[in-house]
């Protein structure tokens, strides 16, 4: 966890369009995103956008699609230096712990064994499978359920 050190989390903006398109670029550049679709992440109310930033440097991102009650990720990424590192369990965290949703969902491809391990260590279970979602390949459909104390 030493690279978390110095980190920061913080609600991006419009202002942030730059920063958040040229991270998935350069990151993430073989999965597409549009610029009209970033603005829309950064400015429409129906999407919470946050990124961790080590330094000045934004080091992962997650994108929360926001009913009354329930939330979807719509897209989460972390810098590849950073991964296995509590960048994403950080900001998935931060956002149940400052939001009064009462449960969340994602789907997420049946080979991606890394992000199942990391969504199951922070309390998701599998819902459904979703045949041919992601690029012709299976997706589970998970969900946790926030508890409140």
């Amino acid at each position: 966890m030493e690279l978390l050190q110095n980190t920061h989390i913080r609600r991006l903006t419009k202002g942030d369009f730059e920063i958040l398109k040229m991270f998935h670029v350069k990151h993430f550049g073989n999965y597409k995103i549009s610029d009209r679709s970033f603005g829309a992440y950064l400015t429409q109310s129906q999407y919470q956008t946050y990124g961790m930033f080590h330094v000045k440097h934004l080091i992962g991102y997650v994108i929360f699609l926001t009913g009354v009650h329930d939330a979807d990720i719509v897209y989460i990424g972390t810098a590849p230096d950073f991964r296995r590192h509590g960048v994403a369990s950080t900001l998935i965290q931060n956002f149940l712990d400052t939001t009064k949703i009462s449960q969340i969902f994602l789907e997420v491809s049946i080979e991606n064994t890394n992000a199942i391990s990391l969504y199951k260590s922070l309390g998701f279970e599998i819902a459904s499978i979703r045949k041919k979602y992601f690029h012709n390949i299976d997706s589970y459909l998970m969900f946790k359920k926030k508890c409140f104390t």
